[in-house]
């Protein structure tokens, strides 16, 4: 019985394209096959028909080598089109690039496609005979992109320790220790006169039905309420009227760059912090990108930059004639 290999010039691309399917699915084929086994010694010892059948199905299950899981590399040969090596790493590149784009992804079919993608790549890209402008221009700016990645990596690796997120999250918890946030409601009015006009109507009872009547903001429909607000999401002048408010009093009119505001304040309580687990990330990709801005600006510093292009239309990014006119 022949093995099988990708590279094998015996089989066509049709079946070298089948038996690669097969392949996703071995280690999962023996797995189950195996627990079957395991299920049938132990239901019946003396069951020897239904062991000598397993280690029948065992021995036929695949009529071909799969290269072992842990032998694998990037760099592990995928496919040969005319004497080219095509290599694993440039499939999971491919499988990359369409996950990024949030394309829908048929699990079933993504490998046959993305390798059926590649050999039609190698193909067409055979066929040049020369690069022309864009070709270029595309190798150069593809390339740039893959060493500054290269670059990423490297100084990112294994950062931030978790021992140093833990450690900005309690800060956080430190330094918010005491913040409070508010809930309140206000009616939003174009001008001074209509703010006090209904500022002698307002009592403790009706500001939710006169919100509903006058005001000109989005949460009217709320009665005005804004629900719970920390004050660093507001307009100063907003902020400042609330935070000197006691609860369940009505500020006198308030001027924004949104209008003039009757505020009510309903409500305050101490700021709840996330828990660790649910912040980590967030935090942890703040500390990498803080790290990598200290990096790429010290590298600036060091060197000899000159913005040649300055007098460029910003414009001229979108002229993609530009471009077409080397891609001859």
């Amino acid at each position: 019985m022949k093995s099988f290999r990708l590279i094998d010039n015996n089989l066509t691309n049709k079946e070298k394209l089948y038996y690669f399917n097969i392949f996703l699915y071995h280690k999962e084929v023996n797995i189950i096959l195996l627990n079957t086994l395991e299920r049938i010694i132990m239901r019946k010892k003396s069951n020897l028909i239904g062991l000598f059948a397993m280690v029948f199905v065992l021995s036929i299950q695949l009529p071909f080598k799969v290269l072992a899981q842990e032998k694998l590399s990037a760099n592990t040969p995928l496919i040969i089109v005319n004497g080219k090596s095509i290599k694993l790493g440039s499939a999971i590149i491919a499988f990359t690039k369409i996950r990024q784009a949030n394309r829908e992804i048929d699990e079933k079919t993504i490998f046959s496609q993305i390798i059926q993608q590649l050999i039609n790549e190698e193909l067409l890209s055979q066929n040049i005979k020369k690069e022309n402008g864009l070709t270029k221009l595309s190798i150069e700016h593809e390339t740039r992109s893959a060493k500054a990645a290269q670059m990423v990596s490297k100084v990112l690796k294994n950062f931030p320790p978790e021992k140093l997120v833990r450690s900005v999250y309690e800060d956080i918890k430190k330094n918010t220790l005491n913040n409070l946030e508010y809930n309140a409601s206000h009616i939003l009015l174009k001008s001074e006169e209509e703010a006090r006009a209904v500022l002698e109507k307002l009592n403790d009872s009706n500001f939710e039905e006169m919100a509903k009547k006058n005001s000109i903001g989005p949460s009217k429909k709320n009665g005005g309420n804004l629900d719970w607000f920390d004050l660093s999401k507001m307009v100063p002048e907003f902020s400042t009227a609330v935070m000197v408010l006691e609860e369940g009093k009505i500020s006198q009119p308030v001027k924004t760059k949104f209008g003039w505001h009757i505020i009510k304040l309903n409500k305050t309580r101490a700021k709840k912090h996330p828990e660790f687990n649910a912040i980590s990330n967030q935090l942890a990709n703040q500390l990498r990108q803080k790290k990598l801005n200290e990096y790429l600006e010290t590298l600036a510093k060091n060197a000899n930059i000159d913005f040649v292009g300055k007098d460029i239309n910003p414009n001229e990014i979108t002229n993609f004639s530009l471009l077409e006119k080397i891609d001859k």
